[in-house]
């Protein structure tokens, strides 16, 4: 699968409905003192929507209208990103989201300069801009960064088949 990105994704009513409950205060955002798998020192708030083998959380059904658009088969995992920002841009480990071939999606709630990076021929970085999103195998190795030029930089990331 190659990465494909995609501009504009959802619907701009829904997408700021979206961003204002990410962005707010009704969404628990827990702490993780790895990014990756890799014990790599670095931290990062997620929130799961939901977990093949846990099912939805209590929010799942916000996400209704971009999971009909997605077109899925199957969920994997739902996430929310909250990666605070830094003086300096920190890239992230690289790492797999799981060892065997599947689809993800990648939607940033908001425009920042703590790039994604991808091991892969054609893209290798793609800028976080609101409503965007990036189409990837996250089974190829794929990293983050963070920002310096928000107050933080949130991502929802949805594996799926």
């Amino acid at each position: 699968m190659a990465i494909q990105v995609v501009d504009n994704y959802l619907d701009k009513n829904y997408f700021s409905y979206l961003q204002k409950l990410i962005m707010g205060d009704e969404i628990p955002w827990f702490y993780n003192n790895s990014v990756s798998e890799n014990n790599d020192d670095d931290f990062y708030f997620t929130h799961c929507f939901y977990r093949e083998y846990t099912g939805p959380s209590k929010g799942f059904e916000i996400l209704n209208q971009l999971l009909k658009k997605l077109k899925y088969k199957k969920l994997i995992r739902i996430k929310a990103n909250l990666y605070t920002s830094t003086e300096k841009s920190k890239k992230h480990r690289y790492h797999i989201d799981n060892d065997f071939k599947h689809k993800g999606l990648l939607l940033y709630f908001n425009t920042n300069n703590g790039y994604n990076y991808f091991k892969e021929k054609k893209i290798k970085k793609v800028k976080p801009i609101e409503n965007r999103v990036v189409f990837f195998d996250p089974s190829i190795e794929h990293c983050s960064s963070t920002c310096t030029d928000q107050n933080r930089r949130l991502t929802l990331n949805i594996n799926y088949e």
